[in-house]
């Protein structure tokens, strides 16, 4: 494959990853619960822009405070649950393939 082949692919598969790769926003209030169950060869991310959440993911030690400008990866398999603490936490979240995930 010549250079320029090479770089045509490598931005069909940026811009590819870019498109599956979606952000939600929502709302979690205080004490309020989320969940998801992210599958095997999954990514879950999550980012705080304001407020407070805790994170625990199945499997994993440590549990996770996150709060304003915060964000975190999960990889899969496992579920993630997430509780709003002090007045809650406006968050953005993906789900997506791993294997469309940039690195």
């Amino acid at each position: 494959m010549n250079a320029n082949a090479t770089a045509m692919n490598y931005m069909s598969q940026t811009a590819s990853q870019a498109r599956r790769e979606s952000w939600t926003r929502t709302q979690i209030g205080r004490r309020q619960i989320f969940s998801r169950q992210i599958l095997e060869n999954e990514v879950f991310r999550i980012r705080v822009t304001s407020g407070h959440l805790w994170v625990t993911f199945e499997g994993s030690p440590d549990d996770h405070h996150l709060s304003d400008g915060d964000s975190r990866r999960f990889y899969g398999p496992g579920l993630l649950v997430a509780e709003g603490i002090e007045q809650g936490a406006l968050i953005e979240i993906s789900q997506s393939p791993l294997s469309s995930v940039a690195t």
